[in-house]
C-alpha cells in the first residue's frame, strides 16, 4: 500500500482532486458552525427579491431571502452523506454478490449473473426513479438505500472477475489443501486479494451517487424541503420567479461540477497507481522465473 500511495502521490491531477475534495469535506464539516445564517430561516423582507453576491452573502440569497452560502454547506454535509453512505452500500452488496457468484462457479454463477444482466438491462438511473416514485417516504435513509441497493451490480461484475481469476492461484490451492472451508477461503483469501478495483469504483460510485441524489432531489424524489441539497437548491434555481437571479443556479452547479471532477481525477489516480504497481509486481515475477531458467 505504500508503493501505491507513492505512485498516487506522483499523479499531479490526482492530488489536485484529493485537495478539493478535502476542502469540499472540510466545508462541509465546519462550514455551517462559521456562517452566522439559518439555511432555513425565511426573511420576510427579503420575500420575492433575491439579493445578488455581495460580502454580507456572498453567494447571495433565494427567493424566501435564504442565505445561498449557509444552504450550500448543508447541501455539501447532506449530499456528501449520501454518497458516501450509499457507496458502502453498494460496495458491499456487490462485494459480497460477486464473490460468492466467482466462488461458486457452474450453475450457480451462470444464475447469479443473468441476475446482474437483468438488472443492468434496465438504465441504473430510471430504475432508481421508478422505485423512489413507488415510495410514500423521501427521508435520507430511504434515499440511500435505493441509490446503494440499485448501483451495485458493476462492483458485482468487477469482484466476479477478479475472484474468477484468484480461484486458480497457487496460494488458494494451498489453502484448501490445508482443510480451509469456502466460507473462510472466501473472506480470508479471495476478497481481500480482490479488493483493488474496488477501491477505485467505490471512489467513482460516490460522485455518481451524488449526481443521483442531485438528479433525485432536482425531480423532487430526493431530499425535501426544507432540508437544503445541491439538487434541490437547482429546482428552486429554475423557478420561473428566479430567472432573473442567475447566481442561484451557479452555486449548487459549480458544487456539483467540481466536486465529481475532483472524485473522477482522484478515482483515475487510485486506478493508475494500483495498474502500476500490478505491472511491476508482474515484471519482477517474470524477471526472477527468467532468471530461474537461466
Amino acid at each position: 500500500m505504500k508503493l501505491v500511495l507513492k505512485r498516487f502521490l506522483r499523479e499531479r491531477s490526482a492530488v489536485a482532486g484529493a485537495i478539493v475534495l478535502a476542502i469540499v469535506v472540510a466545508a462541509a464539516l465546519f462550514g455551517p458552525l462559521v456562517v452566522p445564517y439559518s439555511p432555513i430561516a425565511i426573511s420576510h423582507a427579503l420575500l420575492g427579491h433575491p439579493l445578488a453576491p455581495s460580502l454580507i452573502h456572498p453567494f447571495g440569497t433565494d427567493l424566501l431571502g435564504r442565505d445561498e452560502l449557509a444552504r450550500a454547506l448543508i447541501g455539501a454535509r447532506v449530499s456528501l452523506t449520501i454518497g458516501f453512505t450509499a457507496m458502502i452500500v453498494g460496495i458491499v452488496v456487490g462485494t459480497l454478490y460477486g464473490a460468492i457468484s466467482g466462488a461458486a462457479g457452474g450453475a450457480v454463477d451462470a444464475l447469479m449473473m443473468r441476475v446482474v444482466d437483468a438488472l443492468l438491462s434496465f438504465p441504473t438511473f430510471f430504475l432508481i426513479i421508478t422505485v423512489e416514485a413507488l415510495t410514500d417516504t423521501f427521508t435520507l435513509a430511504v434515499v440511500v438505500l435505493v441509490i446503494g441497493l440499485l448501483s451495485w451490480m458493476g462492483v458485482a461484475r468487477l469482484v466476479r472477475g477478479e475472484i474468477l481469476s484468484l480461484r486458480e492461484r497457487d496460494f488458494v490451492e494451498a489453502a484448501r489443501a490445508l482443510g480451509v472451508g469456502p466460507a473462510r477461503l472466501l473472506l480470508r483469501h479471495l476478497i481481500p486479494n480482490a479488493l483493488a478495483p474496488v477501491v477505485v469504483a467505490a471512489t467513482l460510485a460516490v460522485g455518481d451517487n451524488i449526481l443521483t441524489e442531485a438528479g433525485l432531489s432536482f425531480l423532487g424524489l430526493g431530499v425535501q424541503v426544507p432540508t437544503p441539497s445541491w439538487g434541490n437548491m437547482l429546482q428552486d434555481a429554475l423557478l420561473p420567479a428566479a430567472q432573473s437571479a442567475p447566481w442561484l443556479i451557479l452555486a449548487p452547479g459549480l458544487l456539483i461540477v467540481v466536486t465529481l471532477l475532483a472524485f473522477n481525477l482522484v478515482g483515475e489516480g487510485i486506478r493508475v497507481a494500483f495498474d502500476r504497481s500490478i505491472a511491476q509486481d508482474v515484471g519482477a515475477a517474470a524477471a526472477a522465473t527468467a532468471e530461474e531458467a537461466a
